[in-house]
This record gives C-alpha cells, sequence and structure tokens, in this order.
C-alpha cells in the first residue's frame, strides 16, 4: 500500500524543504500497533533524496488538504511548520497526523532508491473528516502534472474531464483552487485544460 503524504526534510545548512512522497507499507505492518518501520523510494536528484541521504532524518505529514500537495509538488511552497521533538526537520504546523523518523537504511544501487527508516516519535492532532472524491481526483492531476516532460501528452488530456467533474461536483472551494494551480501549471507549459470557475462551473484558463 502506498499512502500519499508530505515529507519535510532539511539539508546539512539547515534549508527546509517539503514535498509531496508515497509512503510504502504493508498490510501486515498497519495491522501492528504502533507502526514502527516506514519505506519510501526515491528517484536522484529530487531535494528529499539529497535531504536523506545527507542528513537521514524527515517528518512525515499527514493532511487531508489537496492544495498543500499542490503547492508544494509544482511550486515548491513551504507550508507553515513547527519544530518536532526528536529530528531536525520541523513538521507541517496543520498536519493531521505526523511521523518523526531516522533513516536506518539507504541504499543508492538501485533506482529509485532504496530507504528504511525508524520513527522515534509520533504525534496526532486532528481527526479524520470523511472521503471527498474531488481530493482524490486533484492528487491525480498534480501527480500527472509533476511528469509533464516524459508522460505521454494523452495521460493527461483523456483523464481531465473526469477529474474536472468530480471536483466541480463534490469538491469545496480548497479543493477547487488545488485544481485550479495544477492547471494553471499547465498552461504555463504549453498543455491547454479548463478549470472550475467560482461558481464550480467549467471555465478556460
Amino acid at each position: 500500500m502506498i499512502l500519499e503524504t508530505i515529507l519535510s526534510s532539511i539539508s546539512h545548512d539547515g534549508i527546509v524543504n517539503f514535498a509531496p512522497m508515497g509512503l510504502h507499507i504493508s498490510d501486515t505492518d498497519l495491522e501492528r500497533s504502533p507502526v514502527k518501520r516506514i519505506v519510501f523510494r526515491l528517484y536522484p536528484g529530487s531535494q528529499t533524496y539529497e535531504n536523506l541521504k545527507a542528513t537521514g532524518q524527515g517528518v512525515i505529514n499527514f493532511t487531508d488538504d489537496v492544495l498543500v500537495f499542490v503547492e508544494t509538488a509544482l511550486y515548491s511552497g513551504c507550508p507553515p511548520s513547527v519544530p518536532s521533538q526528536k529530528v531536525r526537520p520541523p513538521s507541517m504546523a496543520h498536519a493531521s497526523t505526523i511521523w518523526e523518523f531516522t533513516v536506518t537504511r539507504f541504499d543508492p544501487s538501485t533506482e529509485p532508491a532504496f530507504l528504511e527508516g525508524k520513527i522515534e516519535h509520533r504525534e496526532q492532532r486532528g481527526g479524520f473528516a470523511g472521503f471527498c472524491r474531488a481530493q482524490g481526483a486533484v492528487l491525480e492531476a498534480a501527480i500527472a502534472a509533476t511528469r509533464w516532460q516524459w508522460l505521454p501528452m494523452g495521460k493527461i488530456i483523456d483523464p481531465w474531464p473526469v477529474w474536472l467533474e468530480l471536483v466541480q461536483k463534490t469538491g469545496g472551494n480548497r479543493e477547487r483552487e488545488a485544481f485550479n494551480k495544477v492547471g494553471s501549471f499547465l498552461v504555463g507549459k504549453g498543455i491547454q485544460v479548463p478549470i472550475v470557475s467560482g461558481d464550480g462551473r467549467k471555465a478556460s484558463l
């Protein structure tokens, strides 16, 4: 199973980075209470890769705020943060749950690299608010947008109407803003896609 999270890390120089990251976790690990082992697959060249390789510490931030995923993935956003308890990187101030971890194994011999970590501190700050299909649509659109340079154009254009409809019908203002930011990013790359207007109807950029 891969859980979508925001991972905060820090460089040797103290520069903090936030980035979306898929957390690999097995059903067996989820059944254990509490989870102690986490796994990430990292591609060379990313700031997260360089930071975790250099400092060996990070924070897994769980949030259902899709706007944060879009801003950190496509616009190098840095959300409000607070100091951590056991590691140097800070956590997201508004994360519902955070897991601070240290790297126990980093294997760059494979691509993507294999990272295994040990959770040093965990904190639950909020509860589950419920599923929103628009949130999933925004995440899928954002993931596609991060791969615009090598992804076949049809992988972005073809599902876009489906994602748009889900955001129109089931999303709130936060989801619409996030989806439109993905659209603006793509338009800036020369990929024309419609967005959601303020009243929830389809509009053009």
